[in-house]
């Protein structure tokens, strides 16, 4: 890859990874569903404000609507609510780390989908040591002693396998779609899913919007969403999907930088040397550690 490539990555990285800041501030004063109603109502305003700009619009049939109201569901609406409610007991920090298996549950999910993705012993490995490193970063003693902890674990836990699912569902449904309708519209889909939700259970949280903590709303919404979502195209059209792994593992200590910062979050050394064993995992998942490694020993030979 170019170093321009590497540095869209580690920007991704980065606009990922400020998502659980953005979550772990806005819970001091915002239930877990409006936060995630904000976040997508925003995000797909500001989409459909850059398609009607850029004048990039396609035609959508009846199918494609329902096939994108389920991709709302699986990408957002459920996984960014258990996101948010298992923030609600684990740091920032942690929460990425296990969000960061989402690379390992997609590789298992897919291969009950596709012949083509079907599980090879060195995925398989890597998702051993990759939940291997989940529970280090936890705390193996936490498993079985906090209830508050591993409910909250739990939660982003089963997060990742719906973005397992959703990348699948995407694959199969979405193939006939630019990815910049498919994600516009899977967000306007999900604030149309939830806005009836916000009214019935949680009007009241409107009245709690206070122009900064709005501002802030936005901000998530325009940061961890918009460009996030055009900075993915990008890298997609730039180096192919293969790559996109590297953001995911970039996540992680953006994740953790931030929320040190904004929310003076303890970094503790379990959760370092958990997310070591999380990489580790996901690099052999990659496949190219083990390739790298096979030609140092064969110099070696």
């Amino acid at each position: 890859m170019k170093n321009v490539d590497w540095i869209l990555i580690i920007a991704l990285g980065f606009l990922w990874g400020s998502s659980f800041m953005f979550v772990e501030v806005l819970l001091q004063y915002l239930d877990p569903i409006f936060i995630v109603f904000l976040r997508v109502s925003f995000a797909s305003v500001s989409m459909l404000l850059f398609i009607f700009i850029s004048q990039n619009s396609q035609r959508l049939s009846f199918r494609d609507i329902f096939n994108i109201l389920i991709m709302g569901l699986l990408n957002n609406v459920f996984p960014f609510t258990l996101i948010a409610l298992g923030q609600q007991t684990i740091t920032g920090g942690l929460a990425s780390i296990i969000n960061a298996s989402t690379a390992f549950t997609s590789v298992i999910v897919a291969s009950l989908f596709f012949q083509a993705e079907r599980l090879t012993s060195t995925r398989v490995l890597g998702i051993i040591i990759a939940i291997f490193g989940i529970g280090s970063a936890i705390g193996f003693k936490n498993i079985f002693v906090s209830y508050e902890s591993n409910t909250g674990a739990g939660l982003i836990f089963l997060a990742t396998i719906f973005y397992a699912f959703a990348a699948v569902w995407g694959k199969l449904k979405l193939n006939n779609l630019s990815p910049l309708i498919a994600a516009t519209g899977m967000l306007l889909a999900s604030s149309v899913i939830l806005l009836p939700i916000i009214l019935i259970f949680a009007s009241k949280q409107f009245l709690l919007l206070t122009p900064s903590i709005t501002l802030y709303a936005i901000l998530f919404a325009l940061i961890s969403s918009v460009l996030a979502y055009l900075l993915y195209f990008l890298i997609l059209k730039r180096t192919g999907a293969g790559n996109l792994l590297l953001s995911s593992l970039i996540i992680v200590p953006f994740a953790l930088i931030l929320n040190k910062i904004a929310m003076n979050e303890t970094i503790l050394g379990q959760e370092l040397i958990g997310l070591l064993i999380v990489s580790c995992g996901l690099l052999v998942i990659d496949g190219r550690a083990i390739t790298v490694l096979k030609k140092i020993l064969r110099k070696d030979i």
